[in-house]
């Protein structure tokens, strides 16, 4: 059987092949004759491995002629149901050693090289290979598969084409050309091969997957869920499966199930795709706990962007639960501190917990979208800008505003105390700092209404420094500033 040439891969088969003292002959059409039914025995169970099937035939008559001998076939395809690992790699070496006549052992390096993505020793193997067993198809499936894993499309779809002059109905070169038709935006050809393969070995999860993905770009969406559905049943944990299957019952108008689709893809891998599309499916279905639970997932993966804190802090806040939004709302605008509606949301919620020095802080920095609200407040809080020409007269004004908002609301129970507060001026007369420094009154609104006030207020010119504020709430006197 005449196997191909080279085309196109470059100098290195040429020269494995010319170090095997094979002269590869220019392509052209295969003979027409059957195909070697010992080779098509070893291909069907290489492809059952290769392409998922439910189960592996591995009961073959003893092959003959190009086949090799059966001594070597049966290890063979033994250590090609592993893992293309080292260990496989080693097992394919030491029969290649034991069995040198035969491809065998060649063959299964150059698997294990594709895998690895080191073709240039897959092709130094698969020459090899083909110097032994010219008419051997399998070394043109696998040499097809490392040109579509290198991208030499052209020649991958010419070696699956002679695969198929030889073996018109191999599974694998029909789903190698159903996958790169596929690739080139011809759903309804990749449809066409990607049937053929399954009529060719029924239950392979791959050729399953295709055929629903072709038929959801086809529009048909039942039959791209049908068939997707049996991929997932046929591979569980296939995470691309789980989630072509999401998509095409969204498509089809199955949210709930899409929904569900999503949840096990998330299950198997927890991704910013998979967590994207339970959102996008579980926003379509109304499901506002898988909504949640998606958004929870994004920001674990990626905490940085506001964006996915943003998505969070809405849910939570249709879900009315005010302290899961309120974190999410501080870390949006600790990323985003221009979000002005995250800012009044934040601002809401502290308010309504009677945080007002930290609620009027907030709707001062969200701007306008808060001027209402902001405006509301500092009235409640009798907050105005002032100015005084010494530190007593800020005192006694400040004073007096305290004492409206206790008169203000005379239905909150207060108690005796004071409250010290010290201000830091810069040169100019701005307040730099306001802070605390002792609160016996334990009142919210009048800490806010003092701390909102003295940072406001203008204080003389060319007085700098620390200065200690002392009130007393509701007493009859107040005491008078010190400068410290």
């Amino acid at each position: 059987m005449v196997c191909g040439s080279t085309r196109g891969l470059g100098a290195r088969v040429v020269a494995a092949l010319a170090a095997a003292a094979v002269a590869a002959p220019a392509r052209a059409q295969p003979p027409q004759r059957g195909a070697d039914p010992d080779l098509v025995s070893v291909s069907r169970a290489m492809a059952a491995i290769d392409l998922g099937a439910p189960a592996a035939p591995r009961a073959l008559a003893a092959p003959a002629g190009e086949a090799g001998s059966a001594e070597a076939v049966d290890p063979f395809l033994t250590v090609y149901a592993l893992p293309r690992d080292e260990r496989a790699w080693g097992a394919f070496r030491k029969l290649a050693d034991q069995s040198p006549t035969v491809p065998w052992g060649s063959l299964g390096m150059a698997r294990v090289y594709i895998a690895w993505r080191t073709f240039d020793q897959a092709e130094t193997e698969l020459a090899r290979a083909r110097a032994l067993a010219p008419g051997n198809f399998i070394v043109l499936c696998l040499r097809a598969e490392m040109e579509e894993r290198a991208g030499s499309t052209a020649d991958a779809r010419a070696d699956y084409l002679d695969v198929l002059r030889i073996d018109p109905e191999n599974p694998q070169a029909r789903l190698g050309l159903a996958r790169i038709l596929a690739r080139q935006g011809d759903a309804a050809g990749a449809h066409a091969e990607a049937r053929r393969s399954l009529d060719a070995l029924p239950g392979q999860t791959a050729a399953l997957a295709l055929l629903g993905t072709t038929a959801a770009e086809m529009g048909r969406g039942q039959e791209a869920v049908d068939y997707l559905s049996r991929a997932a049943a046929a591979s569980p944990r296939d995470p691309e499966v789980r989630q072509a299957l999401g998509r095409a019952r969204l498509a089809a108008g199955d949210a709930a199930g899409s929904v569900a689709e999503w949840r096990a893809a998330v299950a198997i891998e927890a991704t910013p795709a998979t967590l994207g599309g339970l959102a996008t499916a579980a926003a379509e279905a109304g499901d506002a706990e898988a909504q949640l639970e998606a958004a929870q997932g994004i920001v674990r993966l990626e905490p940085g962007p506001a964006a996915n804190w943003r998505r969070l802090a809405s849910l939570r806040l249709a879900a009315r639960d005010e302290e899961g939004a309120e974190g999410a709302l501080k870390r949006v605008v600790e990323r985003d501190p221009r979000d002005a509606q995250s800012r009044l949301e934040l601002g809401r919620i502290l308010l309504g917990r009677g945080e007002a020095l930290f609620a009027l802080e907030q709707f001062r920095a969200a701007g306008e979208v808060a001027r209402a609200e902001r405006g509301a407040l500092e009235r409640r809080l009798q907050v105005s800008p002032s100015a005084g020409a010494d530190l007593g007269a800020i005192q006694r004004l400040v004073a007096g505003r305290l004492d409206r908002v206790t008169r203000d609301d005379p239905d909150t129970p207060r108690q005796p105390g004071h409250l010290v507060m010290r201000v830091t001026v810069e040169e100019g007369g701005s307040a730099s700092e306001v802070a605390v420094v002792e609160d016996t009154a334990r009142d919210e609104w009048v800490r806010a209404s003092a701390y909102w006030n003295l940072k406001d207020a203008t204080y003389p010119k060319g007085k700098t420094g620390r200065f200690t504020f002392r009130f007393a709430p509701g007493a009859p006197r107040v005491a008078k500033a010190a400068g410290r």
